[in-house]
């Protein structure tokens, strides 16, 4: 995910709203070749973020219904 300073204004959301962009932009098919890989390459680094993004919040899903459980 985005360093911590970056944090606040990271956006799951916008993210994706970006990545949808992206692959509008590349299905398109007028984009030159080496707009197509830095596209695709901005594409996988967000969709990384917001794989680490969901992965994070799985886990704070999962510690809140074990707690739950315990009580």
């Amino acid at each position: 995910m985005p360093k911590k300073a970056a944090a606040e204004a990271w956006s799951y959301e916008t993210t994706v709203a970006t990545v949808e962009g992206i692959i509008a932009d590349l299905e398109s098919g007028s984009l030159p070749l080496a707009a197509v890989l830095t596209q695709f390459e901005q594409a996988v680094q967000a969709l990384t973020q917001c794989e680490t993004y969901l992965q994070e919040k799985q886990q704070q899903v999962d510690v809140l219904i074990e707690t739950l459980a315990d009580e």
